[in-house]
């Protein structure tokens, strides 16, 4: 039995709970250096410009140093405050990281996870709206209390489950209103999990063009702000700096560019970069700059800069090769500039070979500094990829985006039934 169905709320509330407030339930760390507090905070303000009202609620926690600098959410992130951002006292097992086993770690995780998720329910048993959360534990949470708050849960699906999750997954999804899916591998996925095809979305991640594309100066403006030098050719790549985003790859394939070009890497948490530089010096890779964190209004100036803008994801991992819609991929198409990408199903459900950018085989050192020097070497082809991609990201905002949750939300909190 479904408990949308034992709740203590009418079917007619139940159904005018999306008409008056989303409450987004987010278990991460805000503001973050990482880009799914970007996504979040994004989502929220889009689903605000929807005429929705949004209360994003997060647990306290302990801050990096960099983010201890941040005085407004919204001045960060460059918001306007549409929406309100709720703290809730949560239990913060961070700190004990570096003392602990993985394992254990993970125990504490799923605790904390599970903690803050009854606490948002109780905080919000009495109001009106739904749920909509990207966290599998605070998904589990909802799903517990569902009985209680009587509200529809949306789930944003990032990734694939290990097989030893797969009964707790086909519970969780009995109990989930509607799942949204950032990539079509996603959907083919959790369709084997006899999802009616009206209960699953597929909807990519976003940007907001505008707001870059005032930001960037001219390629020559941004390199003097930037103290860049003016007479080489930048590649450029932002973002984080795991193994299988494919910086490894990146860094490797300088010993086959030219000596007038240059590599900009910006961003990625200091551990990460910390190993990152280590295996470029100790490979003696030349011409590389790790700029390390930096605030996000910054980095459309070093889009700016560049010449040519990598997406190097490797093949070696699921989440890469299916599961990614990644930020960096939609700016860099409202930047402007021509893109060099790794020839996966994840990115080519946005990028086509020699349409809107030049995708080459991951993982692969050679072939990825062959694109880079092949689109650098033939102005006509940088024109036509550029022109294409900045033309097809127009249906890639967050405004768009929310707007098609928002539909889908609204015709599952009107068709749901009981099982």
């Amino acid at each position: 039995m479904n408990f949308l169905w034992q709740s203590h709320f009418n079917r007619n509330k139940y159904v005018n709970f999306l008409m008056m407030s989303i409450f987004y339930i987010a278990n991460a760390r805000i503001p973050t250096e990482k880009a799914h507090g970007l996504q979040i905070v994004k989502m929220c303000e889009a689903f605000a410009q929807q005429g929705l009202d949004v209360q994003l609620i997060v647990p306290f926690r302990r801050q990096s140093v960099q983010m201890r600098q941040v005085e407004s959410v919204w001045e960060y992130y460059e918001v306007t405050p549409p929406f309100a951002l709720k703290r809730l006292p949560s239990p913060d097992f961070i700190r004990l990281q570096r003392f602990l086993p993985a394992r254990l770690m993970l125990v504490c995780y799923m605790l904390q996870s599970l903690i803050f998720g009854v606490m948002a329910t109780v905080v919000t048993l009495k109001a009106e709206g739904a749920y909509y959360t990207r966290d599998w534990y605070t998904l589990f949470a909802l799903a517990l209390t569902k009985r209680w708050h009587g509200k529809p849960i949306f789930f944003e699906a990032h990734r694939m489950h290990g097989a030893s999750q797969r009964t707790l997954l086909r519970w969780l999804l009995r109990h989930v209103d509607g799942l949204i899916v950032i990539t079509q591998a996603l959907q083919t996925y959790y369709e084997q999990f006899r999802i009616v095809s009206d209960k699953i979305l597929t909807a990519p991640d976003g940007v907001d063009g505008r707001r870059l594309r005032q930001q960037m100066p001219t390629k020559e403006a941004a390199r003097i702000q930037l103290e860049l030098p003016l007479d080489v050719t930048i590649v450029c790549y932002t973002g984080h700096l795991f193994r299988w985003k494919g910086v490894y790859t990146l860094v490797e394939a300088m010993r086959y560019l030219p000596g007038n070009y240059w590599l900009y890497i910006v961003g990625g948490m200091a551990d990460d970069r910390q190993a990152l530089q280590q295996f470029i010096t100790e490979q003696q890779l030349p011409r590389i700059v790790l700029t390390g964190h930096v605030p996000y209004s910054m980095v459309p100036r070093y889009l700016a800069a560049a010449d040519v803008l990598v997406l190097p994801n490797s093949a070696t991992v699921s989440i890469s090769r299916d599961c990614t819609s990644p930020l960096k991929l939609f700016e860099y198409m409202a930047a402007q500039r021509p893109i060099v990408a790794s020839n996966l199903p994840s990115l080519r459900e946005v990028l086509r070979h020699d349409e809107n950018a030049w995708l080459v085989s991951p993982d692969d050192t050679s072939a990825l500094a062959g694109g880079i020097q092949r689109v650098m070497n033939d102005s006509l082809l940088q024109a036509r990829l550029v022109k294409k991609a900045y033309t097809d990201v127009q249906t890639f905002t967050w405004s768009s985006r929310a707007r098609n949750i928002v539909d889908f939300m609204k015709r599952n909190t009107l068709t749901t039934k009981p099982q």
